[in-house]
């Protein structure tokens, strides 16, 4: 692993680092990457966030880009659910869309019922 960029916001209380593996295309996933970072930058994997992992054509490089908070708080707080929700597994996601569909009739419900 090479960290290839790192720059900091105070602001958001957050790095942002993008790091180059060799040899590891098609054969990570997200989240050993995710514990990859975390043991390098010597932080907590529940304070790492994955933006985006990249191949390069015709190597074995994956350049990943990733967001590393103060505090599990703080990246509640400002990361976008979606990113996330991107490392459930399938069966997580699938409970996770049955109880917002739930949550969802049944507030459109509530309304209908005090007329």
């Amino acid at each position: 692993m090479h960290i290839e960029k790192k720059s900091e916001s105070k602001v958001l209380n957050r790095s942002y680092v993008e790091m180059t593996v060799d040899g590891k295309a098609g054969k990570i996933t997200r989240k050993e990457a995710i514990a990859a970072v975390a043991q390098e930058m010597g932080t907590s994997p529940d304070n790492v966030a994955l933006i985006r992992l990249d191949g390069q054509s015709g190597t074995t490089k994956v350049m990943g880009r990733f967001y590393i908070y103060g505090s599990s708080a703080s990246k509640k707080r400002i990361q976008p659910r979606y990113l996330e929700e991107r490392m459930l597994t399938k069966e997580e996601r699938e409970k996770l869309k049955q109880a917002r569909k739930k949550a969802a009739t049944s507030a459109g419900a509530t309304p209908e019922a005090k007329k």
